[in-house]
């Protein structure tokens, strides 16, 4: 199934679900669907899974991979409805807070919520570990900065406008929701990468200030 279509799909069926206000968006989860693909992904670490968005995304794409997915999640809804909301809940190791997962490195670690553990994350990282912290989440990208201060990091970015069926402050004239990546230490393809995305920010940002005047 192609990357784009998955995303718009699972996020518009995520967005009739109780508890949705705040997921990712379509364009969040198409950012790391691509990530995936490209860097070949195995073993991913989500923490605060919420209500199962990306999650569910992610292993619904996975169709060749087999991902290895951990996450955490400690909210008594959010546990209630993530067996019933993600359809291959099985294959994720689920644990209330990080310091429950031992010996384990991840190849990409999402940021989809609050986790004061978020201070101890470089143990659980590879050499080349990706990190997506998904919206804008000023605190967390704070901490990932202070933690990895040589990371190559840039803000992922959209000129597409929020969806009528989305929950982007319910304004269609709002951009969708993006994110903050950070390749902590990126080999060649990952500097390509890093450039190709802080190249297309620069100039989004750009368009973005013509449009609004």
């Amino acid at each position: 199934m192609k990357i784009k279509k998955i995303a718009v799909e699972n996020y518009k069926k995520f967005c009739s679900f109780k508890g949705s206000d705040y997921i990712a968006s379509e364009f969040a989860l198409e950012s790391l669907l691509l990530l995936i693909v490209t860097f070949k992904v195995k073993n991913i670490l989500e923490l605060g899974m919420g209500i199962g968005s990306v999650s569910d995304t992610i292993l619904k794409f996975d169709q060749i991979n087999n991902i290895n997915y951990f996450g955490t999640e400690n909210n008594d809804f959010c546990l209630e409805v993530l067996p019933h909301n993600v359809e291959h809940f099985k294959k994720i190791t689920l644990v209330p807070e990080l310091k429950y997962i031992k010996n384990k490195k991840f190849d990409l670690i999402i940021v989809d919520g609050l986790d004061e553990s978020l201070v101890d994350i470089e143990k659980y990282c590879a050499e080349s570990t990706i990190l997506f912290i998904e919206g804008d989440r000023a605190t967390q990208t704070a901490k990932i900065l202070n933690i990895f201060p040589k990371s190559l990091y840039v803000n992922v970015i959209t000129l597409e406008k929020n969806s009528p069926y989305g929950h982007g402050g319910g304004n269609i004239h709002n951009y969708k929701g993006g994110g903050q990546l950070f390749f902590i230490n990126p080999t060649f393809q990952m500097r390509k990468y890093w450039f190709q995305q802080k190249v297309g920010t620069f100039i989004k940002r750009k368009i973005r200030i013509i449009s609004g005047k």
